[in-house]
């Protein structure tokens, strides 16, 4: 009996390997605080659902694992069973062909019937022997005929094993494609749910820098909640500002404060159109040298650029980027991992000083995977109440010196130690600028360049290492 060969499952196995190497790649992911009002529980929710798929397509491998398996394991009882087939038919055949002679031999070919050979028996003696000759004779017919009718019924019960097998097999292909197809649909829903969080969120690169004040009278501050990355940097008298960068365009950021040396050269080295409320007559000298794209919220007669009535000058001073003009939305998303790919020491909380009224601190969250900024003991939220929260925290711990006119002027060109935390580690690492147009770059202890996961980065220039 020709067996029918099914072996799909290697082609399969290919497939679902190719499905399996392309989800463990890395997408644009979503970013906490977009102009677009996402939240952090939205990105949770997110992340929970992409693990939940994750979890789903896993369980459908291994089963298309275990099938392979029953299907390997059909094939050879339907293998053996035809072996077995193969070899009774030929024992039955054999066992025909002589029961056949003995017919011939005894009824068709005029040989002498049992009872002839008893009734010539010349003595009692003589009975005796004949009697036990037929005897021979009949047992021998007797096994021929069991032989015969025992590889009849093996014949049959293997065929209907076959039959049973191949229905078994039949419905574990059926199996196979219903889980082929499975892991398809989680992989399409998987996809349409990056590709819908990364239309929704800000996973894209920034394309303004915007100058904030951070003197107490500036706080709370508007528009901060909303940043893709927040630097934090030293001015004179150890008071703070930050350079908030923008790939959304909130319509209220500020208050915005002058140009340093140290914040146009993060504006550079991120290609972000620069936003300040002017500056020295040297800084604004660099910023036109370095062909920096730029507006001085003191000169550009914009309505997009206003003082706000509730607070006095010079704390007062904000934009509206939306209205501005200068630049578009991003459209350039930012490839970043969903999570990292190494472990660290544990690092759920993160603490500095800066001053006696800038007291920071960062604390783990795991249920939301980020950390929640905390200013002098308190959450740290923007002007509309929105919590300030980052993925990614860098202590990058730079030397201070002072420039011609005495200002501290924090020097982000060479090399030093940072302290990298995110997903509730910590890792110890440096970083590396080799010009002000270089972009920083950031690597751990054994050199490995960083991967920050997506989502909202806060970095803190300070003092020493």
């Amino acid at each position: 009996m020709k067996m029918r060969r099914l072996r799909p499952v290697s082609v399969l196995s290919l497939a679902l390997l190719m499905l399996l190497m392309a989800l463990s790649g890395y997408y644009a992911g979503p970013v906490e605080g977009s102009g677009s009002g996402s939240s952090a529980a939205e990105i949770a929710e997110l992340e929970d659902m992409i693990e939940a798929l994750d979890k789903s397509i896993e369980n459908s491998r291994r089963k298309m694992d275990r099938l392979e398996a029953k299907i390997a394991a059909a094939e050879k009882q339907i293998e053996a069973a035809g072996r077995e087939i193969v070899s009774a038919e030929a024992r039955l055949e054999e066992s025909t062909r002589l029961f056949g002679l003995r017919v011939r031999s005894v009824y068709m070919d005029g040989g002498i019937s049992y009872l002839e050979i008893i009734l010539d028996a010349d003595n009692f003696g003589d009975l005796i022997v004949r009697s036990a000759y037929l005897k021979k004779v009949a047992d021998r017919d007797a096994d021929l005929i069991a032989s015969i009718k025992c590889e009849r019924k093996l014949i049959a019960k293997r065929k209907k094993t076959i039959k049973k097998r191949c229905r078994e097999l039949d419905a574990l292909m059926k199996r196979v494609r219903e889980e082929y197809a499975l892991i398809l649909a989680q992989w399409e829903e998987k996809e349409k749910l990056l590709r819908e969080a990364g239309e929704k969120t800000a996973g894209y690169k920034p394309v303004y820098g915007v100058v904030l004040d951070n003197s107490p009278p500036a706080r709370p501050h508007s528009g901060l909640a909303e940043a893709n990355m927040v630097y934090e940097f030293e001015v004179e008298g150890k008071i703070t500002r930050y350079l908030a960068l923008f790939s959304f365009l909130p319509t209220k950021v500020g208050p915005v404060r002058s140009a340093r040396t140290h914040s146009a050269t993060l504006a550079l080295e991120n290609g972000v159109h620069y936003i300040y409320a002017g500056g020295t007559k040297d800084v604004l000298n660099m910023i036109s040298g370095w062909g920096l794209r730029n507006t001085s919220a003191l000169a550009s007669g914009s309505s997009a650029i206003y003082r706000s009535s509730d607070r006095r000058a010079p704390h007062n001073l904000y934009v509206n980027l939306a209205r501005l003009g200068k630049e578009s939305p991003s459209d350039e998303p930012l490839i970043r991992p969903a999570f990292l790919d190494r472990e660290g020491k544990p690092g759920s909380t993160v603490s500095l000083v800066y001053n006696s009224f800038t007291h920071i601190k960062y604390s783990y969250r795991p249920g939301s995977r980020d950390y929640l900024r905390h200013l002098n003991g308190q959450a740290h939220r923007d002007a509309a109440g929105k919590e300030i929260t980052a993925r990614n925290v860098i202590l990058q711990y730079v030397p201070h010196p002072y420039d011609s006119r005495g200002r501290t002027t924090p020097n982000l060109i060479g090399s030093g130690p940072i302290d990298f935390y995110s997903m509730g580690q910590r890792f110890r690492g440096t970083w590396s600028k080799s010009s002000p147009a270089a972009p920083t770059q950031f690597y751990y202890s054994d050199g490995k360049p960083i991967e920050m996961v997506y989502g909202r980065t806060w970095i803190q220039i300070v003092r020493g290492g």
